[in-house]
């Protein structure tokens, strides 16, 4: 497809935090639950034992909620974020810049617009894509 003046439009790619991620969460969710019910077949366990598994089923289950959420979308458009409670569209002529943070997990970016800043980090499957996508989307190459 092309765009006024020649340019080439952008299909819209999604990234997400990657498969493995998800997946473990949703295998650490299943396996309390598991203990969950093993305990209420016990006999002899304990309140705390059972308020220990319900917590970290809540825990996981928040968790594998969030990461299947949670979405960046780019395309011609701009920037497409998608979380648990709302979804926030930013124009590329919003974005005054991106920044890399290297960490112990690999960097971290927070692309800074006028409206407040979004983030993510190499959690998410294609981040260095992502990353080269708004920075030359926003012309800040």
């Amino acid at each position: 497809m092309r765009l006024t003046g020649g340019r080439t439009a952008l299909a819209p790619e999604t990234f997400r935090p990657r498969a493995i991620l998800r997946t473990a969460v949703v295998a650490a969710d299943t396996l309390w639950i598991a203990v969950f019910v093993a305990l209420c077949t016990l006999r002899g366990a304990t309140e705390r034992a059972y308020w220990s598994a319900a917590f970290f089923i809540a825990l996981f289950t928040a968790c594998a909620v969030v990461y299947s959420r949670l979405a960046f979308t780019v395309s011609d458009g701009g920037l497409i974020v998608r979380t648990v409670y709302a979804v926030r569209h930013i124009e590329f002529a919003d974005i005054l810049r991106v920044d890399v943070v290297p960490g112990p997990l690999g960097p971290s970016y927070a692309v800074r617009t006028r409206a407040g800043s979004v983030q993510f980090s190499s959690l998410f499957g294609g981040h260095e894509r992502l990353c080269s996508l708004i920075v030359r989307g926003a012309g800040l190459v």
